[in-house]
């Protein structure tokens, strides 16, 4: 196995992952309570219809089969994937191909791209630097030892000419880095990892974890700004048009946000594993039957919208008029629905090609013009709390329109275009079983994850509209405040990885530690911020001085629940670094379904019988949930063998 550094943080940033009332990104993907066998993968294929017709009989048979051994290589693959593809928190990352060399990848690009590349360089040139190890060439050709070529044989020829490793870490990413150049750096790493001269240092560590993390923070407080703008928006309106926001948000994402997201799952495996075999034409066709199958499906879901979907929420929801507004949010947004398809859809075509960056991009011009847009329609042109939902509407059409445009426009050596060979109707209708097959699992868990946070604001409708409107800011504000340690779990995940897969176990337990001694600072930070301006925080939100007076009441719980919340997305993501994700997902499921949501439902309808606490009781049984998901959390990765980690990454590097 090559002891390299496979990911960067950069890898992670994404795009605008799923997230539910509370704007909580998923920490756990299906696949980490799922395997499949080939026995099902079998039973699936059996029940395909691959009959084509026409004059394109052929060539449709010949595309048929390749989609079906793509998804039996996708499905073998996916129960022995490399440590570092365990790693990815956003569902939305294809997997990679670990093998290719780092001189390899700078020359064609093809795998972790340039960019990619030359930020793992900078990483390992950073380390190097660290354990003052000059640069040489050795005399072997070869870019890492070959087999039964021992390291004393490699021979230093002469100091290489080149930057300094602190100069080049620092401009790694802005110059070009040569192939030779590259090859002889990872000479220089492999036998540093060799000889044991690689090791690092807390500070170190909490510099590289801080300095990664920054980015990340921004991007997720823009994503989750999405949803914030339209509950702030109208916030000042009425709480029952906050309360109907936020019902209509729930039902939004339970219904057709969770079920796009799962469905355009299948792109995951299927996209990668097209491209990476270079049948570019195929990606483009599973491209389109994705697509034209998720608009199928949403057709449907935005008809019963229209149809039944007041009617519904009024046999379900206390107040009508709450209600109503909800139904309204649902018909407008429904407008929308097709852009956030493409997007989500278009997003995996890029990432799946090695282009990353692009939803990134579109995010940053969006989330602003979505914050416009809601101040716009609601307050200026005068359209009141339907401003909101065409705010959502017109911001979903805007971002496929921006992913569209980058894949036109772009300058990038990856050229997507390459991957699209002009719209089949005959063909995009065919062969959806096995992307529906491949999903499933998918929508469960994506749904699921929904349901734990949609069952507070359902809950939360039964004790009153006023109460309903501040859970509406109460969740707001875990949104936005979760998004810090959000994105320090991902800069965890990716270094934690990297170094079980270089073979460095001590230093992965040194960062495992700074991660939760920086946790602290976080959770601090965020607590004192929600605590301190409880009552500025939810002025904001809202002109109503009884949603004021509730929201100000839970406030001090919501602080102290940020320490435990911090500590839950930290040691997640320290767990997939591990490859021990399936621990926090459990724990997950149990903590919520089990014990947290039974208790806080408790604790606001039964307890104490002479006054129940109400919104205050069921965010403390969401307290009591993060805390056993924390400490159960932080226990494992402190106290895991990190050593036999490291063997358990070889073997599934070896496998894969």
């Amino acid at each position: 196995m090559s002891g390299k550094f496979s990911f960067t943080t950069a890898d992670r940033r994404a795009s605008t992952s799923v997230a539910g009332s509370l704007g909580r990104t998923s920490l756990f993907i299906p696949q980490d309570f799922i395997e499949r066998n080939s026995s099902q993968l079998e039973n699936a294929l059996d029940g395909m219809d691959s009959t084509s017709e026409g004059e394109d009989n052929e060539e449709d048979t010949q595309d048929e089969e390749e989609q079906r051994t793509l998804l039996a290589n996708a499905v073998e693959a996916e129960s022995s994937q490399p440590l570092q593809s365990q790693s990815r928190n956003d569902l939305t990352l294809p997997p990679i191909t670990h093998s290719t060399s780092v001189a390899t990848s700078v020359a064609s690009g093809r795998h972790l791209g340039r960019k990619t590349t030359k930020q793992i360089l900078s990483e390992e040139a950073d380390l190097l630097e660290r354990n003052g190890i000059p640069v040489r060439r050795y005399s072997t050709i070869s870019a890492t030892p070959r087999e039964g070529v021992q390291a004393s044989e490699l021979i230093p020829t002469r100091i290489m000419r080149v930057p300094s490793y602190g100069a080049l870490s620092r401009v790694a990413t802005k110059q070009e880095i040569e192939p030779e150049d590259a090859s002889v750096i990872d000479q220089n790493w492999q036998e540093a990892i060799r000889s044991g001269k690689i090791q690092t240092t807390p500070a170190f560590e909490f510099k590289t974890i801080f300095t990664s993390s920054i980015p990340l923070i921004i991007t997720f407080l823009l994503q989750s700004s999405l949803g914030v703008c339209s509950v702030f928006a109208v916030g000042h309106i009425s709480p029952k048009a906050l309360a109907g926001v936020t019902l209509g948000m729930m039902s939004s994402n339970m219904t057709a946000i969770a079920v796009i997201a799962g469905l355009a799952s299948s792109l995951d495996t299927f996209l990668p594993q097209a491209y990476g075999a270079s049948k570019f034409k195929l990606v483009g066709l599973i491209f389109q039957r994705c697509v034209a199958l998720i608009l199928c499906v949403m057709v449907v879901v935005c008809t019963l919208w229209w149809l039944y979907a007041e009617r519904v929420l009024l046999t379900i929801i206390p107040d009508p008029e709450s209600a109503h507004y909800a139904a309204q949010y649902l018909k407008v947004t429904s407008f929308g629905i097709p852009g956030y398809v493409l997007f989500e859809t278009g997003k995996r075509f890029l990432q799946a090609q090695g282009i990353f960056d692009a939803s990134t991009y579109v995010l940053f011009v969006c989330a602003p013009l979505n914050a416009i847009m809601n101040y716009t329609f609601v307050w200026k042109l005068g359209f009141g709390y339907i401003g909101a939902p065409m705010a959502v509407a017109f911001n979903y059409t805007l971002m496929a329109l921006g992913l569209f445009l980058y894949t036109v426009y772009t300058k990038s050596e990856m050229n997507p275009r390459k991957c699209w060979n002009g719209i089949h109707p005959k063909k995009i209708f065919r062969n959806w079983g096995e992307l529906i097959w491949l999903s499933i699992p998918n929508l469960i868990m994506i749904v699921s994850e929904f349901l734990s946070f949609e069952i507070l604001t359902f809950l939360a409708s039964y004790l009153g509209t006023t109460v309903l409107a501040a859970q509406s800011v109460v969740a707001t504000m875990a949104s936005l405040t979760y998004q810090v340690p959000y994105g320090v779990s991902i800069a965890a995940s990716t270094r934690i990885a990297n170094f079980l897969g270089a073979q460095l176990p001590d230093a992965a337990h040194v960062t495992a530690k700074v991660v939760f001694a920086f946790t602290g600072f976080v959770g601090l930070f965020n607590c004192s911020f929600i605590f301190f301006g409880r009552y500025r925080i939810a002025d904001w939100f809202s002109n109503d001085a009884d949603v004021i007076k509730v929201v100000s009441h839970v406030f001090p719980v919501i602080a102290f629940i940020q320490i435990f919340d911090a500590l839950n997305a930290t040691s997640a993501g320290c767990l997939r670094g591990q490859g021990m994700q399936k621990i926090g997902g459990y724990a997950n499921l149990i903590s919520y379904y089990l014990i947290g949501i039974p208790i806080g439902a408790v604790l606001a309808f039964l307890y104490p019988k002479s006054h129940p606490l109400g919104l205050l009781g069921l965010w403390s049984g969401v307290g009591l949930a993060l805390f056993i998901i924390g400490t159960t959390q932080w226990y494992f990765v402190l106290h895991a063998d990190y050593r036999k980690l490291v063997e358990d990454a070889i073997r599934r590097n070896e496998s894969a």
